[in-house]
């Protein structure tokens, strides 16, 4: 895989490289509370998306940005890199 290259120059802003604990977090608390309200047949509470108990602004990172493209340039080939 030496030769894979990203499709589109952008990626996470800030510290953190991915934003997967805080998506597990939010899928693990979406469905333990999918579980429990259909244990208490409290259909018409359920939860339709995981928005909903989860704020995005509490997962890592500071979004995305886009860096453009400029092939020349050293930091860009590090970038494109998978």
């Amino acid at each position: 895989m030496s030769r894979s290259r990203k499709k589109v120059p952008a990626g996470v802003c800030c510290c953190c490289k991915s934003q997967k604990r805080g998506k597990r977090v939010a899928s693990k608390r979406f469905r333990r509370r999918t579980k429990v309200l259909i244990s208490q047949a409290k259909y018409e509470l359920l939860p339709t998306r995981s928005i909903e108990l989860t704020s995005p602004w509490d997962l890592g990172g500071d979004g995305k940005t886009y860096y453009g493209c400029h092939p020349d340039c050293e930091w860009y080939v590090r970038v494109m890199r998978k």
